[in-house]
């Protein structure tokens, strides 16, 4: 059997089926915008004031080593949202603030693996098979030491020697 030949090797020019799509057209019909239901968008202005009101009790610094970000950490939900996401994570108790991404930095080394592990035991992570509540649980906090935090949106100092 030969050998099949292509248009282009035959001389002849290629055809488009559908025209190119430019500029702002590509954009449009290639990617249409995604819109936030109603319901959505409610969640996540509740979610950002629950970050912000995180962020002020961390002062914008990572929890884990102290450095001060001026807006540019991440806010680290310690037990995971899960999938789709849950309302119950949605707390300030559950909420700090670290530095980096989740691949990079203090909030990469609370959510990759094998560091995972001490984050746990630092309580910047929960785990997500537990029933622990965020608010029973202290975290290591670079400028603190061991703390709760409240539902208020403060730290609640623990005695060192009782943690540890």
């Amino acid at each position: 059997m030969p050998p099949r030949k292509s248009r282009l090797s035959q001389g002849k020019p290629l055809e488009r089926k559908t025209p190119m799509l430019r500029g702002d057209d590509f954009k449009t019909r290639a990617n249409p915008p995604k819109r936030k239901t109603s319901g959505q968008a409610k969640t996540n202005r509740g979610l950002d004031a629950l970050k912000r009101q995180a962020r002020a009790r961390d002062m914008d610094s990572c929890v884990r080593c102290g450095l001060v970000l001026a807006g540019a950490g991440n806010v680290h939900h310690r037990r995971n949202r899960g999938m789709g996401g849950s309302q119950a994570a949605n707390t300030v108790s559950n909420l700090i603030t670290l530095c980096g991404s989740p691949i990079v930095g203090c909030h990469g080394l609370a959510t990759q693996k094998p560091w995972e592990i001490d984050a746990e035991r630092y309580g910047w992570v929960l785990s997500t098979n537990g029933s622990s509540d965020p608010a029973t649980v202290p975290v290591l906090v670079a400028w603190l030491g061991w703390a709760l935090p409240a539902a208020d949106g403060s730290w609640q100092v623990l005695d060192q020697r009782a943690v540890a």
